[in-house]
């Protein structure tokens, strides 16, 4: 499975650096940090192996809920919490309706002393069914649609045919059903670009089209992120343009999964837009990027309808690939 894809210069002008050191005394700061969530969270982790990542990383136990957690109660509030509903495989329809964990998974997740998926009585894990009965969640972290593509690869790798296909099939209509149903039961939904997968030398062995191909169907599917984000006023963690494809730290045993130290990224970008972003504020916000690292540094950038010109998010993605090739270690993998 692929949360990604499988089967499936300078900085931007536009980028905002955050995470800067308030200056004391200043009346500025003070009312920025009255906007600041301090609250206990309870984070709920749904969609596919972008937050599903156990069976792909080296330490099984430090998965993306795992380091969620363990983010939040150490940076956030003690008390705060993260419940993985995400399931690997899973595709837009499998988080509307449900899905029957691969067996694979479920012995994997025992054999390793991890929690088993909450699955009914039928063997499906429903997560809706179950958000809807988890008692005072906070948080939605949804990321979702990698799958989707892979579906569209097994027929062409034809970037067109690609598009046509999985539009014909309802993705940006299904998605914002999605988004619309978790919404009504859980406000603060946090929408998730999925990652660009690691350039190899050789994608077709992954069945993974060119890496021009993949890097333009992130950028033809990124309005149905920031559509959404903008209609309903939610933050959007880009990991697109956080993960370098050319270091091999930042992806699991497979090109097209996580590794430990990228879900610590996404656990890092879930923490500050839990405690910056202002829900219900009737804005929309995108954040990416890695703490403490000059050449992608953690940014924010507000979405507007300047974002409609596909050009902007495309020469974006641009000079963050030229910029990880750039700072790439010795040991990786490309093409």
């Amino acid at each position: 499975d692929t949360g990604g894809f499988r089967n499936s210069k300078q900085p931007p002008r536009f980028s905002r650096p955050t995470m800067q050191k308030p200056e004391p005394n200043r009346k500025d700061d003070e009312k920025k940090k009255t906007h600041i969530n301090s609250a206990p969270a309870k984070v709920v982790l749904m969609g596919d192996s972008v937050l599903d990542t156990f069976y792909w990383i080296s330490n099984k136990k430090r998965d993306v809920r795992f380091e969620v957690e363990k983010e939040l109660g150490e940076n956030h509030h003690k008390d705060s919490t993260c419940i993985n509903y995400a399931v690997d495989e899973s595709q837009i329809r499998h988080v509307l309706y449900g899905i029957r964990p691969n067996p694979g998974y479920i012995r994997s997740r025992r054999w390793n002393n991890l929690e088993p998926y909450p699955m009914d009585h039928k063997g499906i894990v429903r997560p809706l069914t179950l958000l809807k009965t988890l008692k005072d969640p906070t948080h939605v972290l949804l990321a979702i649609g990698g799958n989707d593509a892979r579906v569209a690869f097994v027929s062409s790798f034809d970037i067109n045919r690609i598009y046509d296909s999985m539009e014909k099939e309802g993705i940006i209509q299904n998605f914002e059903r999605l988004v619309r149903e978790i919404k009504g039961i859980v406000p603060n939904v946090i929408l998730v670009i999925v990652y660009h997968p690691k350039i190899t030398v050789c994608p077709l062995l992954y069945m993974l089209p060119n890496r021009r191909t993949i890097t333009e169907l992130i950028v033809r599917f990124s309005p149905m992120f920031f559509d959404i984000a903008k209609k309903f006023s939610l933050p959007v963690i880009d990991l697109a343009r956080t993960f370098n494809p050319y270091d091999s730290l930042d992806y699991g045993s497979s090109p097209i999964e996580p590794s430990n130290k990228s879900g610590e990224y996404i656990a890092s970008l879930t923490r500050h837009v839990i405690q910056n972003f202002p829900f219900g504020e009737g804005k929309a916000m995108c954040y990416r990027g890695v703490k403490g690292e000059e050449w992608r540094p953690l940014t924010e950038e507000i979405i507007d309808d300047s974002w409609n010109d596909l050009t902007r998010y495309r020469e974006s993605i641009a000079e963050h690939l030229a910029a990880g090739r750039a700072n790439s270690g010795p040991g990786c993998v490309i093409s």
